[in-house]
């Protein structure tokens, strides 16, 4: 807990957009979509997701944000794409949907949110 009271998250890095994608698209299936946020630090773009794990060691709400940081893109990007068939797996960035593809909202914030370390 810092100075202003507000619990930190549990930080996850992982290796690739496509990770990130293939997190926040698995709750597709149940009709869920989890939007991926985007802000700006030190000159690099940084996309995360939010989960949050019941009963974890009793770590109850325990928040765990999953995050890939990427080069600072000048365009602010709507959707992240995501195709997986025979060819294999493509992920792209967008500003809007294509058929066939899982869109991926994508929120851009203005600032780095208080609970993130």
């Amino acid at each position: 807990m810092d100075d202003e009271g507000v619990k930190k998250a549990v930080m996850i890095r992982v290796s690739s957009l496509g990770d990130l994608a293939r997190l926040a698209s698995s709750m597709a299936s149940r009709m869920f979509i989890m939007p991926v946020y985007r802000y700006h630090e030190g000159g690099k773009s940084i996309y995360f997701i939010q989960t949050i794990y019941k009963d974890y060691y009793k770590q109850y709400g325990l928040p765990i944000v999953y995050y890939y940081e990427a080069a600072e893109e000048t365009t602010e990007p709507k959707y992240i794409l995501a195709r997986a068939d025979e060819t294999g797996e493509r992920v792209e960035l967008s500003d809007r949907v294509r058929t066939g593809w899982i869109a991926i909202p994508v929120i851009n914030i203005a600032e780095k949110p208080r609970f993130l370390p």
